[in-house]
């Protein structure tokens, strides 16, 4: 999905990786923004990844349904980005879920290349519905080991949200 979005210099000028289905900035342990179009996801407790859902709703009742392995959602919001709509929720587990979120690749392994909700991370998440293919997924970390206050982060993921606009050219 092409898109353009503006990053803080404090992310830097350059985005640590950009690939046609992920683009993040990973500065530091509350440094992190990602850009993701899942081409897999791991189930709770699953070895092997599974295709994603392949529309909006049914993305957010997997993430949903996440609280039933300990994760917590809460400050859920609808939204927009760039004129679609869009759901923004904080999340915070007491286990990993590694891969919940999704995986770039399809071969990707759960705990190395793909992501999900971890214990000692609070994540502010947006799912983006961008038409008829798997959502878009958004999200930015705070390491609270490291930091308790998530709001600067948090503020700052959004503005960033507001600066997203999709490009009709692949």
């Amino acid at each position: 999905m092409p898109l353009t979005v503006t990053v803080p210099a404090s992310l830097g000028t350059r985005p640590a990786q950009d690939t046609r289905t992920f683009l993040t900035w990973d500065t530091s342990e509350s440094g992190k923004v990602r850009f993701l179009l899942p081409v897999a996801v791991y189930p709770p407790g699953k070895d092997d990844p599974v295709k994603p859902p392949g529309s909006y709703q049914d993305y957010l009742a997997l993430l949903r349904g996440l609280a039933d392995y300990h994760a917590k959602w809460r400050d859920e919001v609808d939204t927009t980005v760039d004129g679609h709509p869009a759901t923004l929720m904080t999340a915070t587990t007491d286990w990993s879920l590694n891969g919940t979120l999704g995986c770039p690749e399809a071969d990707g392994d759960a705990h190395d290349d793909c992501y999900g909700l971890q214990p000692e991370y609070a994540l502010r998440v947006a799912v983006i519905d961008i038409g008829e293919r798997t959502p878009l997924v958004s999200w930015t970390t705070v390491n609270t080991d490291q930091q308790r206050d998530t709001s600067a982060a948090f503020t700052r993921f959004e503005a960033i949200l507001r600066s997203l606009k999709f490009s009709d050219t692949p």
